[in-house]
């Protein structure tokens, strides 16, 4: 009998079952893969890649610090994410900002907070004006319900200003 590197128990058997260790082998090969494939896929979704976390949240500003906007890039389909609008302008002055894009075909604006001193539809966006306070800062907070699936492209621009874009992804 051949010597063998392999302990007894991974030698195929006939009794007193029939055994294919080899086969076998390769069954528990792929079970572990599946295994660190569940774990990986658990610990990016706690980091936020099908929704809020780390990997999801978004903080972008224009180069002149005029823009700024905080987001969730991964939502998911009926749920609802936070959206915040920074805008610096002159003191006690009425800043404007467009959101436009596609962006609308796939978020519901459930909230507005404060509520604009004006606002209006433009094409497929929409336009606020919003009162600063003492130091020329502004903020806008939406809700925003998402109803699409896929990536949705975003706009933000203050006229004659400072520009975002932003994409959102929305899971079903």
């Amino acid at each position: 009998m051949p010597h063998s590197t392999e302990p007894e128990d991974f030698h195929s058997r006939v009794f007193p079952v029939r055994e294919d260790m080899d086969y076998q082998l390769k069954v528990w090969r792929f079970e572990r893969v599946g295994w660190y494939i569940l774990v990986l896929l658990v610990v990016l979704t706690l980091l936020g890649l099908f929704s809020r976390g780390p990997l999801s949240s978004r903080d972008l500003q224009s180069r002149d610090g005029s823009l700024g906007v905080e987001y969730e890039t991964f939502n998911r389909n009926g749920s609802t994410n936070p959206m915040i609008v920074h805008m610096k302008g002159q003191p006690k002055a009425v800043l404007e900002v467009a959101l436009d894009g596609a962006w609308l075909q796939g978020f519901e604006v459930q909230t507005l907070q404060p509520q604009p001193v004006r606002s209006a539809s433009a094409g497929q966006g929409m336009r606020f004006w919003v009162q600063a306070d003492a130091q020329g800062q502004a903020s806008l907070y939406l809700s925003l319900l998402g109803q699409g699936l896929g990536i949705y492209h975003g706009r933000l621009a203050m006229p004659g200003g400072a520009s975002l874009s932003f994409d959102q992804f929305i899971f079903p």
